[in-house]
């Protein structure tokens, strides 16, 4: 009973639970990777053709000393800051926010809006190779969460309901995120 009634709610959402689910525009997560194809900042302001570069992995120990407990909690340990709370949410600098854990360029300002869900939210990332999909299936939900394509960190989620031009939210938690101003 409880799957056909997961099914149902699911198909009442605009959700086919036998549909994969996550973005074509962005690579699919992949655990197994030692080596990703990411675009790097060119030191300019901009961005590298896309290149392969290694992964960055670490020990959970190395990445608590690095991040600290509330940033490891939520990069590493998938967790949810609470909305209104994070420090990038009402930052209207113009530059570009790099992924904590490996700063690896995630999303610009000039994608950054305000969804009024009390998190960062940008309708693109600033390089589709930087973002990976994962299928998120946690709290009796299935979303899709994002991660940094070199380190694996937990960024937050995307959703179907952002702005134009690509109709997406990118919903992130600020303590995954380092903001680089631009000159």
């Amino acid at each position: 009973m409880r799957p056909l009634l997961l099914a149902a709610s699911l198909l009442l959402a605009g959700c086919d639970p036998g549909a994969s689910p996550l973005p074509t525009d962005m690579p699919a997560h992949d655990p197994a990777a030692t080596e990703v194809t990411v675009r790097l900042s060119d030191g300019k302001g901009g961005l590298t053709e896309p290149r392969r570069v290694p992964k960055v992995v670490r020990t959970d120990e190395q990445w608590r000393a690095q991040l600290g407990e509330e940033r490891f909690r939520i990069l590493r340990a998938k967790g949810t800051e609470r909305p209104f709370c994070g420090t990038l949410l009402d930052n209207k600098k113009s530059g570009t926010y790099h992924c904590a854990g490996c700063d690896l360029p995630l999303f610009s300002s000039d994608a950054k809006f305000d969804s009024g869900t009390g998190w960062p939210s940008f309708f693109q990332p600033v390089a589709k190779e930087n973002v990976a999909a994962l299928l998120d299936r946690s709290h009796g939900m299935v979303r899709i969460e994002i991660l940094c394509a070199r380190c694996d960190g937990h960024l937050g989620h995307v959703f179907e309901d952002g702005p134009p031009p690509t109709g997406q939210r990118h919903c992130l938690n600020s303590e995954s995120l380092e903001f680089r101003e631009r000159k």
